[in-house]
C-alpha cells in the first residue's frame, strides 16, 4: 500500500515538472522565430501589445501578424508605432526593436 502511494506521488510530480515545462515552452513559442536577438519576454510582450492594440484600432486581420513578422521589423510595425505611440517614444520602441531581432 505504502509503495503504491509512493509510486502515485512520483508520478504527480513527474506529471507537474513536465507541465511546467511545457508550458513555459508553448509560451516561447507564441514569439516568431526570427527573433534572433535577445530573448526577454517583457520587451517582446511590450513590442506584441503594440501590434495588438493596433489590430484593435484597425480591426483588419493582417495587422497583427504582419506587425510581428520579421520580428517587428517592417513597415507595419512603423506605422502602427507612428499612430499609437507618442513621438518622443518612437526611438526608444525601435532600440526594443533592435534588442529582440537581428
Amino acid at each position: 500500500m505504502i509503495a503504491l502511494r509512493l509510486m502515485a506521488v512520483t508520478l504527480l510530480v513527474a506529471l507537474a515538472a513536465s507541465t511546467t515545462w511545457a508550458r513555459s515552452f508553448n509560451k516561447r513559442a507564441n514569439f516568431d522565430p526570427s527573433c534572433t536577438g535577445v530573448y526577454d519576454r517583457e520587451l517582446l510582450g511590450r513590442l506584441s501589445r503594440l501590434c495588438d492594440d493596433c489590430y484593435n484600432v484597425f480591426r483588419e486581420p493582417k495587422v497583427a501578424t504582419e506587425c510581428r513578422s520579421n520580428c517587428f521589423y517592417n513597415p507595419v510595425f512603423v506605422q502602427c508605432l507612428e499612430y499609437l505611440i507618442p513621438a518622443d517614444l518612437h526611438e526608444e520602441y525601435q532600440a526594443l526593436v533592435q534588442t529582440v531581432g537581428k
